[in-house]
């Protein structure tokens, strides 16, 4: 991509060509891989996306190189969801704090297993997943002040909540964690970008989960 090409709507942040970017444009989504060098070209910049994805795995060395180029964007990353931008962050795999480089503080802890899932909180996010059952990777015990648990695991009897996803408001955009280790869904990506969706089915969908998990 050149300077003077137009922005495609999601940036997706990984170390080479992957599934996850096939099943974004095999849903109709216009999407670009960045890759970690990118990130640290003096050219760069997050102007333009409208959803920015960092991917399970992030965190973890195993995996991939890119927690050096998130710690290294911090300052563009929340200009960029300040401005009006949506940040999907996933697991990072790892237990150590792989997500300092984010405005709002989380903490996550890895803990692979297939889950129930309960509505905390009615948000157009809570689409992400359209079953009442999914894979995750951990859970958030700590998801700041700003941070708003929209799904949780079901069930689980412990103390603290364990919540799979969190929306924090940053300025004008949201930052959307989450631990689910599955494709987000078309309606939720379709949220994220800013395409227009019928809010009933919305609506919908989030009361038949609830009753789902009763």
């Amino acid at each position: 991509m050149t300077n003077n090409e137009p922005k495609r709507e999601i940036a997706l942040l990984w170390d080479k060509d992957t599934p996850f970017m096939q099943h974004l444009t095999d849903k109709g989504f216009d999407c670009e891989l960045i890759i970690p060098d990118l990130l640290f070209a003096p050219f760069f910049s997050f102007t333009g996306y409208k959803l920015v994805i960092v991917p399970a795995g992030f965190g973890n060395e195993r995996y991939s190189g890119m927690l050096k180029g998130l710690r290294a964007n911090s300052v563009r990353i929340k200009d960029f969801v300040k401005a009006g931008g949506v940040l999907l962050v996933s697991g990072a795999l790892s237990n150590k704090d792989a997500y300092n480089w984010l405005p709002v503080k989380i903490k996550y802890v890895m803990e692979k297993r297939r889950v129930r899932t309960e509505v905390v909180k009615e948000h157009k996010a809570a689409a992400i997943v359209e079953k009442g059952e999914c894979m995750c990777d951990g859970y958030f015990d700590e998801a700041g002040t700003e941070g708003e648990v929209i799904l949780r695991i079901k069930g689980d009897k412990a103390e603290k909540t364990k919540a799979i996803l969190v929306v924090s408001k940053y300025g004008a955009g949201e930052i959307i964690a989450t631990t689910i280790h599955e494709y987000p869904s078309e309606r939720f990506i379709a949220y994220c970008v800013g395409r227009e969706q019928n809010r009933s089915v919305i609506h919908g969908f989030c009361a038949g989960l609830r009753k789902e998990n009763i």
